[in-house]
């Protein structure tokens, strides 16, 4: 009489075929099943240049229906909704009104919108200024060993304008450098440093880099 791990393992790659066509077949079963799914949407804003978008938009979702390869679809193209913020908008809040045919779906996914949440949008928007602010260096110049430093180190320009909404602009009352390490100076000197620009993501600085110098002379 044969074992069971015999019986077992009978016949194994004609047991493995038949899992795996069910699974094909459950697959293509669900793939055509029709039902309904929320997705998130991708909101494109039109600000006009005398405001600015102080917070992120709150997250919008839309409840979409069709056969599942349809749906998954989705996840490789991003279903959007364009809307434009009117230039006589009053701060600090503007209420954006979303209706499901605002929605833009991939061309080629064969679905529906059903509803779209929320309905209403609150913006948290700001006038539109830029300032001069200050560059500070965040970093190490050390001169090499017999040698100093002669006078103060300059950055160029020692100024930048940073653009935005009204209140983050006035909370900035400098632009830092990203981190700089010269060491073993000997001569006169010029690095160009970058600037540290990811302070928010809402806030424009102009230029983006500035030129380090500085003096040595023998101690």
């Amino acid at each position: 009489m044969p074992g069971i791990r015999e019986v077992l393992f009978r016949r194994w790659q004609l047991k493995v075929a038949a899992v795996a066509l069910s699974v094909i077949l459950w697959v293509l079963i669900q793939a055509e099943e029709t039902t309904s799914q929320l997705v998130s949407v991708e909101l494109e804003l039109e600000v006009p240049p005398t405001l600015a978008l102080a917070r992120p938009a709150p997250p919008i979702r839309a409840l979409v229906f069709g056969p599942g390869r349809e749906l998954i679809k989705l996840y490789a193209a991003p279903v959007i909704i364009h809307a434009a913020i009117p230039a006589n908008a009053t701060v600090p809040r503007y209420t954006l009104a979303i209706a499901p045919g605002d929605i833009r779906l991939p061309r080629n996914a064969k679905v529906t919108i059903q509803d779209v949440e929320p309905r209403e949008v609150e913006l948290d928007i700001d006038r539109f200024v830029t300032r001069n602010v200050r560059v500070a260096l965040r970093g190490v110049v050390e001169a090499e060993s017999g040698f100093a430093l002669s006078g103060p180190l300059v950055l160029t320009p020692n100024e930048v304008r940073v653009s935005g909404p009204r209140m983050l602009v006035a909370e900035v009352d400098s632009v830092v450098t990203e981190p700089i390490e010269v060491r073993g100076v000997t001569a006169a000197f010029e690095r160009t440093v970058p600037l540290d620009t990811l302070r928010s993501l809402y806030l424009r600085v102009s230029p983006r880099e500035v030129v380090l110098s500085g003096r040595v002379r023998k101690s």
